[in-house]
């Protein structure tokens, strides 16, 4: 066609060869899924067929991230020996790129008509709902090339459920030696359950997350007004730094529909600290839509019997990272200025006092009950916690404190208890260990299974009058282990175990709670509250409240000044225990820790 004179030409077969290959390359280019090789055979006369197997996929920068086990195999295939450190340090220099760690599709907030390819790098950002044992699998295997030469090659299961058998092998069918089989950890993943709203929009907006959930961006909200939607609209006339006048507030409920998450199996190779059960983690690693096989089953990819598969979807960890809290606001701004810390307490204190006017006392009480963290565990005790109890509140102002810890907290959930929810309610996580199904043999979630730092509001003000069956008074104790203890029972079919925990429960009640807090206060007022009036704050004064929070717990956590005091502060201590139990200030040494942890926590946050 492009030639004047167009006729035979002749060319060598490596000529021939070189321009198939050539050919292929410039489609592979253009399509990412072409395939991962060409085999080209070669009919000669001396000789017969040869084959020669081609790879077509160039060491672009998508191929790290669409096609991870390509640039595996190939380090693999260079240096068998230093294999595992190669792969680490690859992937690593990528990620700690922060430009290249954000071309990493993340799995959260993806909805399922819009999946990913299989074999690809992710991200996810979950929880640790679930911890199976340890699986054991065939490290390598070989494969046989299917032409007369019969060349073997060695390659690496890691990263892997299936034997991948390249184009123009087959799978050598043969018992591995010992040392060719190890162990990796099994995790049951979900979504963190208590994240909030704004907390998935700022890793959209930080860390470049699909987001299709919500149809408005809360970046495109410029007040705490606007923030508290849908479920509450409020309207302001005039800012509060121009005028005297009021903002109006209207209320409007509007049901808010449970997004279903999917789960993973996540599976970690080489792990040199504990995870544990709740845990938040970070796992960047290779994804798989496929069904769940073994590994050491000695199947290739292309002779798996789908019957056979498990529905579950699977991630092999390269990297992963624990994660102390989920505020993507502190990425780029780890630490506050005493002048920030500041504001944002007057801030806070603000919208608090305008959901309960006339009772700051309540004010201060809340704020720090938000900033508690326990930091010391005793048998049948725990240090640092501050539950809270709070009375004779309005529906519109639990209403509006709903909806403003959803929006100033990371992890915030509501739980409404009654006589007949109790009865009904399994609070209880629990697991059949006896089954030998693995469908059925899986941890199943309550909403008190929450990761550490989490927010609990717990409304009693509907509880009536009633009798509690077997399992309500078993909710009522479990509820008071957690509140008392910081301990959650979970059930294994025919034991329980008791897990720590470190969720902050508020209690808001009609009357004081049939449950144990640490404080209860009575909100008083001349005037019953039917409209809250919010001062009207900018989105950064809110950013800079979300940071504060998060901040000060941090704080509370890493501080062991009250392991590390000095003997004359332990003296001063002591004496003042025995002065107030004297003087009948004092019932008990919790009355007095309760002192201790209010001091502490006020010196922290002011």
């Amino acid at each position: 066609k492009n030639t004047s004179k167009p006729g035979p030409v002749k060319r060598t077969k490596e000529e021939t060869v070189k321009m198939i290959k050539d050919i292929y390359m410039a489609a592979c280019e253009r399509n990412v899924e072409l395939g991962d090789g060409v085999v080209i055979h070669v009919l000669t006369k001396d000789k017969g067929i040869e084959t020669d197997v081609h790879p077509l996929h160039m060491p672009f920068i998508e191929d790290w991230i669409t096609h991870p086990m390509t640039i595996i195999n190939r380090l693999h295939e260079k240096s068998p020996a230093t294999f595992e450190q190669d792969v680490q340090a690859y992937f690593r220099t990528n990620i700690d790129n922060p430009e290249l760690y954000k071309e990493i599709p993340s799995l959260n907030d993806r909805e399922s008509e819009h999946p990913l390819p299989s074999g690809c790098l992710v991200r996810y950002r979950a929880m640790i709902q679930d911890m199976g044992d340890d699986e054991i699998y065939c490290t390598h295997y070989k494969v046989r090339s299917n032409d007369h030469q019969q060349v073997e090659v060695e390659k690496s299961a890691k990263y892997t459920d299936l034997f991948i058998c390249p184009p123009g092998y087959t799978v050598i069918d043969q018992e591995p030696p010992r040392e060719k089989f190890s162990s990796r950890q099994c995790f049951s993943c979900i979504p963190v359950p208590n994240e909030t709203q704004w907390v998935k929009e700022g890793y959209r907006a930080h860390f470049g997350e699909e987001f299709t959930m919500q149809k408005r961006s809360f970046d495109d909200y410029s007040n705490i007004q606007q923030l508290l939607s849908p479920m509450k609209r409020l309207k302001t006339t005039a800012p509060m730094e121009t005028s005297s006048e009021s903002s109006e507030t209207t209320v409007k409920t509007e049901p808010v529909e449970a997004i279903s998450k999917p789960e993973y199996i996540v599976k970690v190779y080489d792990s040199s600290e504990d995870i544990l059960l709740n845990t938040m983690v970070e796992f960047i690693g290779i994804y798989y839509d496929h069904g769940v096989v073994k590994a050491d089953s000695l199947q290739s990819a292309n002779e798996t019997d789908q019957d056979q598969s498990l529905p579950r979807k699977t991630i092999h960890c390269i990297q992963y990272k624990k994660l102390s809290h989920i505020n993507p606001l502190l990425h780029y701004q780890p630490t506050l200025e005493l002048n920030q810390i500041q504001m944002a307490r007057q801030c806070l204190l603000s919208l608090f006092e305008s959901i309960f006017p006339n009772d700051k006392l309540l004010c201060e009480y809340l704020l720090l009950h938000l900033i508690s963290r326990t930091y010391v565990r005793q048998p049948s005790s725990a240090y640092g916690k501050l539950s809270l109890n709070i009375s004779h509140v309005s529906s519109e102002q639990l209403q509006t404190l709903q909806q403003l810890l959803q929006t100033i907290l990371s992890l915030h959930s509501t739980l409404s208890i009654t006589v007949q929810t109790l009865n009904t309610t399994q609070l209880m996580p629990n697991k059949n260990v006896a089954k030998d199904d693995e469908n059925d043999n899986f941890l199943m979630q309550t909403p008190l299974q929450l990761p550490f730092n989490s927010h609990l509001l717990i409304d009693e003000t509907k509880m009536e009058c009633g009798q509690l069956t077997t399992l309500g008074l078993n909710n009522i104790k479990l509820l008071q282990d957690l509140l008392r203890q910081q301990t959650l029972k979970y059930e294994f079919h025919i034991y329980q175990l008791d897990y720590d925990c470190d969720i902050r429960c508020l209690i808001v009640s009609s009357t004081k709670s049939v449950l144990p807090c640490d404080v209860y206060i009575r909100y008083q007022t001349d005037q019953e509250v039917d409209q809250i009036t919010f001062p009207n704050l900018s989105k950064e004064q809110i950013d800079n409240i979300r940071r504060y929070l998060t901040y000060i717990g941090q704080q509370l956590e890493l501080d062991q000044t009250i392991n590390q005091a000095s003997s004359d502060i332990n003296t001063y201590i002591q004496e003042d225990f025995v002065n107030m139990r004297k003087q009948k200030l004092l019932t008990n040494l919790d009355d007095f820790h309760l002192l201790l942890v209010l001091a502490r926590q006020v010196v922290l946050f002011e």
